[in-house]
C-alpha cells in the first residue's frame, strides 16, 4: 500500500507539499499541484482518515438528522449530499432524530460518538428547533441549516427563494389562462408553506382576471394521504378549480390521483403543479410541472460552508446565508382550461 512518502518521491515534492495539495491550499503552483494529482492516481494513494483527522484537528464526517427520511425532499437532498461529500473527501453521516422522544439528548450525543461528526446538517423540520440548536451550540457542533424559517446565531443557512418560485409557477398557470386557482398548502408555521402559500396570493391579487378563494387553499400537510384528502373536497364538486398548485411533488401527485377517482383528467380537465422535482415528478403520469430545488447545488453548498468553518471557541462565529437559484420545470401536467 502506498504511502504519503512514494507519492512524495513520486512526486519529486515534499511530504508537506503533498498534505498541503491534499487539503486544498491555494499557495501551490497548478503544475505542482497536477504531478501531486498525477503521483496519487498512479499509486492509487488513499490517505488515511484517522491521520487527516489528527492533522487538520476536524472530523472528515458530517452528520445529517432527518426526521422524516421517506419525504422526497428528503431522500432527495440525501443523495445529492452522499455525492458532495464523497467529491470532497468526506463521509455522511445520516440518522433518523426524533425530537420528540424524551431522550432526544442521549440520541443526538449517541450519534456524535459512533459517527465522530463535529457538523450537522439539519433539514425541515429539524432545522427550526431551538432546543437542538442551543445543544449544538453547547458542545461546539458547526451547523448548516437548510431553508430554516429564520437565522440562527451559530448555524449557516443554505435555502432557495420559495416565494419567488411561488409567484412563477402560479403566474405559469396564469399565463395558461387559468382564472380558477386552487393551493395544498404545507405544514402551518413551515417556512417554505409560508412563502409559497404568499407567492401563490399575491400572484393571483396582482392579475385583473383571477380571484383569490380562501375555500380553494387547503391543507396537504407535504404528505399524500392528507392530500387526497384536501384535493377530493375542492374537486368534488362542480364549482372547482381549473389548475391546483400544490406545495410540493408529493402532495401533487395526492391531487392527480384524486382528480383521477373522480372521474377527471389531468391535464384535460385539471391542470396540476408542483414544487421540488423529486423522483416521483418524471415517474408519475402526466409528468408533473414543477419547480426544480438545486439539491446538487445545496449539498454542495452546505459541505463548502462546513470545510471552511473552524470549530475555535476563540474565534468569533460568523454565519454566512446562501440563496441559490431554481428552475421552472414545464412538463404534461398543465395545459391551457377548456373553453367554457
Amino acid at each position: 500500500m502506498a504511502t504519503i512518502i512514494d507519492v512524495a518521491n513520486r512526486a519529486g515534492v515534499s511530504i508537506k507539499t503533498v498534505s498541503r495539495v491534499m487539503n486544498n491550499a491555494q499557495n501551490v503552483r497548478a503544475a505542482t499541484a497536477e504531478r501531486v494529482h498525477e503521483a496519487i492516481r498512479a499509486l492509487n494513494y488513499q490517505p488515511s482518515t484517522a491521520a487527516r483527522e489528527l492533522r487538520s484537528g476536524r472530523s472528515r464526517f458530517i452528520g445529517m438528522l432527518f426526521s422524516d427520511p421517506s419525504s422526497g425532499f428528503q431522500a432527495r437532498l440525501h443523495h445529492a449530499a452522499l455525492q458532495a461529500c464523497s467529491d470532497a473527501g468526506y463521509f455522511l453521516a445520516a440518522g433518523l432524530f426524533n425530537e420528540d422522544a424524551p431522550d432526544w439528548r442521549q440520541q443526538f450525543a449517541d450519534f456524535r460518538r459512533r459517527t465522530r461528526a463535529d457538523s450537522v446538517v439539519l433539514v425541515p423540520p429539524l432545522c427550526d428547533s431551538e432546543e437542538l440548536h442551543q445543544e449544538l451550540t453547547d458542545h461546539q457542533v458547526a451547523a448548516v441549516t437548510i431553508a430554516p424559517s429564520k437565522a440562527f446565531e451559530h448555524a449557516h443557512t443554505v435555502r432557495m427563494d420559495d416565494y419567488g418560485a411561488a409567484v412563477e409557477i402560479t403566474q405559469h398557470l396564469l399565463d395558461l389562462g387559468h382564472t380558477r386557482l386552487g393551493h395544498l398548502t404545507g405544514p402551518a408555521g413551515h417556512t417554505a408553506s409560508v412563502q409559497r402559500r404568499a407567492g401563490f396570493e399575491d400572484a393571483i391579487k396582482a392579475h385583473p382576471s383571477a380571484q383569490l378563494r380562501e375555500d380553494w387553499i387547503l391543507p396537504g400537510q407535504f404528505r399524500f394521504k392528507e392530500a387526497v384528502i384536501s384535493a377530493e373536497q375542492m374537486l368534488a364538486g362542480p364549482d372547482r378549480p381549473t389548475a391546483i398548485f400544490a406545495a410540493n411533488d408529493d402532495t401533487a401527485a395526492a391531487v392527480c390521483f384524486a382528480a383521477n377517482r373522480l372521474g377527471l383528467r389531468v391535464p384535460d380537465d385539471l391542470s396540476v403543479a408542483g414544487f421540488d422535482d423529486v423522483p416521483i415528478a418524471t415517474t408519475m403520469w402526466p409528468p408533473l410541472t414543477t419547480v426544480a430545488q438545486p439539491f446538487d447545488a445545496m449539498a454542495k453548498a452546505v459541505v463548502d460552508l462546513i470545510s471552511n468553518t473552524k470549530n475555535d471557541p476563540d474565534e468569533p462565529w460568523v454565519p454566512q446565508t446562501r440563496t441559490l437559484d431554481h428552475a421552472l420545470r414545464v412538463r404534461a401536467s398543465t395545459a391551457p382550461p377548456k373553453p367554457t
